[in-house]
């Protein structure tokens, strides 16, 4: 509305300057036209001739000022307004111009109101499609007939639209995030609930019988230890949970700083040596060339616990009287590190499997030993963390048993800590 307004006054204001310039030059023409006719009137009295100073009048040269002759028209009243042709005709002449000006003046408000209407008609139809935007932004839909045109030409509701356009990518972004967390979620607790209900139900079971039944010494004494073994148990679960979570929520920070990547994998060797030790399990190096001096960022703790799950799992899943070998080989870009077991080997359409949260496979032998099902993921993640990447590959069913973990760790590392 203010827009209206002061475009109205700026049109009066535009037309009453031309109408005065244009007066002023009707005024102009007739003050000249009668001094035309008094400088004639004057020569013609003097005997002078009146083509010679008609003459000289067109050539611009003023040889008479014709006052006299003027006198002599104001005399005989011809230069009143009412009795002079050249003053009715200027008289005309102005209201002529005053006329026009008025049509010009309401054929402008004509149309400036015809281009505000069709300007307020076009953003009730711009706010319209904004209002519908916000309503499908209420029902979940985020999508957008908005195109995103920043331009120099760009009007307000197109920049506008525009934002709308992103929130609404950005809201359906935020939307699929929370689904995928939901989801994620869910997958856990049910993963969690299935975990935990092989031990409790067996503590449950133990504590039944050790409070009703009479027991021998031995028996109660062998129910103990089962409770002890699903207490262990208890723990290590909830001890791979508190490093997912922590893991998964950005608790644990991993701080790559440049440290000799052998004694980090002898760390982890003798983590697991007492271990192996019960087995009959001998655990062999075959590092390459100058590998004893290799350093690489890395963040020592958390990638000695990567490898420490890798080499449980061949433990763990490794017959008596095995041996575990461990590969490092230098490459161009990243080093190569390779943990062979002889153990039970895993099936092919498992060897992608295994590295997912809680997963365990099917096989009798698996389900035989004790576990949790997120070393190898916890492992994946760190790897991950590093820039590294673990895969497997495996004999199964075969009379050579076994898997081998390649491990590869790049030599530097551009990602954030």
């Amino acid at each position: 509305m203010r827009k209206f307004w002061f475009s109205v006054i700026l049109g009066v204001v535009l037309l009453l300057l031309t109408d005065w310039y244009l007066i002023a030059l009707v005024n102009q023409s007739y003050q000249e036209k009668i001094q035309i006719v008094s400088i004639m009137l004057e020569g013609q009295e003097k005997g002078a001739d009146s083509l010679e100073t008609a003459v000289e009048l067109l050539k611009g040269i003023e040889v008479h000022q014709g006052r006299q002759g003027m006198e002599k028209l104001k005399s005989y009243g011809y230069l009143a307004e009412q009795e002079n042709w050249f003053g009715l005709e200027r008289n005309r002449t102005i209201w002529k111009i005053a006329g026009y000006s008025v049509f010009v003046f309401l054929a402008y408000l004509f149309s400036l109101n015809w281009l505000s209407s069709q300007w307020k008609k076009q953003r009730r139809q711009e706010l319209g499609k904004l209002l519908n935007v916000l309503e499908q932004f209420s029902a979940h839909v985020y999508e957008t007939d908005f195109t995103e045109r920043l331009n120099e030409k760009e009007t307000e509701m197109e920049r506008i639209a525009g934002q709308l356009a992103r929130l609404s990518e950005q809201l359906r972004c935020n939307e699929e995030r929370l689904w995928k967390e939901k989801e994620e979620t869910r997958s856990l607790v049910t993963d969690i609930s299935h975990q935990l209900k092989t031990p409790v139900a067996g503590l449950k079971t133990c504590f039944e019988i050790l409070n009703q039944e009479p027991l021998s010494q031995k028996e109660e004494q062998e129910f103990l230890q089962q409770c002890a073994r699903q207490l262990e148990g208890l723990e290590a679960l909830i001890g791979a949970l508190v490093n997912i979570s922590r893991m998964e929520t950005g608790m644990i920070q991993i701080r790559r700083e440049p440290a000799n990547i052998l004694e980090t994998l002898v760390a982890a060797v003798n983590r697991v040596f007492l271990k192996a030790e019960e087995k009959q399990i001998a655990i062999e190096f075959e590092e390459g060339k100058d590998l004893a001096d290799l350093w690489i960022p890395h963040d020592v703790k958390w990638l000695c616990e990567a490898f420490i799950n890798i080499l449980e799992n061949a433990v763990k899943y490794s017959p008596a009287n095995t041996e575990i070998r461990i590969r490092m080989i230098r490459l161009t870009t990243f080093l190569r590190i390779e943990i062979e077991d002889q153990g039970i080997g895993i099936p092919r359409e498992a060897c992608h499997k295994i590295f997912q949260r809680f997963y365990r496979g099917e096989a009798k032998e698996v389900r035989q030993v004790e576990g949790t099902g997120v070393g190898l993921y916890l492992t994946r993640e760190i790897l991950e963390w590093h820039g590294g990447s673990v895969t497997v590959s495996s004999h199964y069913g075969q009379k050579r048993k076994g898997s081998t973990f390649v491990v590869q760790i790049p030599y530097s590392y551009g990602g954030d800590s």
